[in-house]
């Protein structure tokens, strides 16, 4: 078995076997996830601007917001995260929530804030459950399970545009409640595991392998990505009402049917490329006199757009996957901060019809900006950065420590120490490493700061030219 091939033997009797029923739970969840936010912008957003405007871009702040806040605590001070007791929050916001008509109905601007913020917290904890449920899948099961869900969720955009106003408002106001219904039981443990575990931050001193750091290059491309798309949805909206175009399901569907026939690794890296090139011809599209200009610009940045978000939610729920100790700080952070990229988009498509209706060449300049923005990120950003390495450099958590006497163990530290030219005070580190000793602990042992722990782990790595604690391990087995 090659290291190109993802799927374990154990992986494609599962595939045989029409999947698991955890496999369907995470599918109607994450398929109700994402096409609630579809009912939202067809069915309900709309009908804003009658009443207040910036409710929806509040809300959606509200939303990466919540998700950001979260991602801090899980990777900062996991213990704030009382879990039942904000599952219980969450629950009575989606009560007030069910009050957004009545504020439509009735004009109400500060109703509609608060009922429409209190629905995107719901969105954001449902999104997040949702995802966390998703990770406990084997990653064959998890590659196939996204693009099923994305096919899902272009087809039911189709039925946003059919059914009643009234019936896509259920919707959005019922299907989050729904995949929190699914997946809330196998959620659970990870969010507990995370409460009454030691903080990522702090864990990664020792492990530093095992997390991605919060300014890791993949949230920054999460980041840059969805302000494409939130600049899709809103150029050349008519009456608050989006653009669409029913062929985004073919290139989604394309990878759907890769994903359940072939046992090759889920192409990440492609699909990025493949998303780069349609958005960077949805931005020149942007500057077309040509008619349906805008109809073809929308199709092309939602296209490149909805790979895209395959390709992060492969990434999420495959990293959480490999350590679930870091799962939501990971998951948490990274779709918090592909919501706030949305919102900032949101905000240059607003700025780009405007600009359009002015008729000057503002707008031009404006596009080349964008293209200029993705095609230097694509060549510069991305050059040495690949998705797949992202997911294959975490290492899990759950490392074997070197079971040996104590004086035989010694002497296998001494003589790396030696080879190595570790300093005294290095050699101390690294034999509690090897003993599988956390940062705490070292900490306390020695009395220092976490920062000089740190420092000491950093350079045992350097000097070792090791990347995880595995590796460590491994290296001292051998001698």
């Amino acid at each position: 078995m090659t290291e190109e091939n993802l799927h374990t033997d154990a992986d494609r009797a599962v595939m045989r076997g029409l999947f698991t029923p955890a496999f369907w739970c995470s599918f109607v969840a994450l398929s109700l996830v994402l096409s609630a936010s579809s009912f939202r912008n067809v069915s309900v957003f709309p009908f804003f601007d009658g009443v207040f405007t910036y409710a929806r871009d509040i809300s959606i702040t509200a939303k990466a917001m919540s998700l950001i806040v979260i991602g801090l605590l899980a990777t900062f001070r996991p213990a704030l995260l009382h879990v039942r007791e904000l599952n219980a929050g969450v629950l009575g916001l989606m009560v007030i929530g069910c009050a957004l008509p009545v504020a439509l109905g009735s004009g109400n601007a500060p109703l509609l804030v608060l009922t429409s913020c209190a629905l995107a917290v719901r969105d954001a904890w449902c999104v997040l459950i949702a995802g966390i449920a998703a990770s406990r899948l084997s990653p064959a099961q998890a590659s196939v399970l996204i693009p099923l869900a994305f096919v899902a969720q272009v087809a039911s955009s189709a039925f946003a545009w059919l059914l009643p106003v009234w019936a896509g408002t259920v919707f959005f106001l019922a299907a989050p409640f729904a995949a929190w219904a699914l997946s809330w039981r196998d959620a659970r443990p990870v969010l507990e595991q995370t409460q009454a575990g030691e903080a990522p931050h702090d864990f990664s001193v020792t492990r530093p392998s095992s997390f991605l750091p919060l300014a890791s290059q993949l949230f920054v491309c999460l980041f840059l990505f969805r302000v494409a798309f939130g600049c899709s949805l809103r150029f050349g909206e008519v009456g608050g009402v989006p653009l669409s175009s029913f062929f985004v399901i073919l290139p989604v569907a394309v990878v759907a049917v890769w994903a359940l026939l072939s046992e090759k690794r889920f192409p990440a890296d492609l699909l990025v490329q493949v998303s780069v090139l349609f958005v960077v011809a949805g931005f020149l599209a942007m500057t077309m006199d040509l008619p349906r200009s805008s109809t073809v610009t929308v199709l092309l940045l939602s296209t490149g757009n909805t790979l895209f978000d395959m390709v992060a939610w492969v990434v999420l729920i495959a990293v959480a996957s490999r350590n679930s100790r870091g799962a939501v700080a990971a998951f948490a952070w990274g779709r918090g901060v592909s919501s706030l990229g949305s919102t900032l988009g949101a905000t240059l498509g607003v700025r780009a019809n405007v600009l359009a209706g002015m008729g000057t060449p503002l707008f031009d300049l404006f596009a080349a900006a964008l293209i200029l923005l993705f095609v230097g990120y694509a060549l510069i950003g991305l050059r040495n950065f690949s998705f797949r390495e992202v997911i294959d450099g975490v290492t899990p958590v759950e490392t074997a420590v070197v079971e040996a006497p104590k004086d035989t163990f010694d002497e296998r530290c001494q003589a790396l120490a030696g080879q190595y030219g570790l300093t005294p005070r290095e050699l101390e580190v690294f034999q509690m490493l090897a003993r599988g000793r956390d940062r705490a602990y070292i900490q306390e042992q020695l009395v220092v700061s976490r920062n000089t722990v740190k420092a000491h782990v950093k350079h045992i790595y350097a000097k070792l030219d090791i990347h995880s604690h595995q590796d460590l391990i491994d290296l001292v087995e051998k001698e």
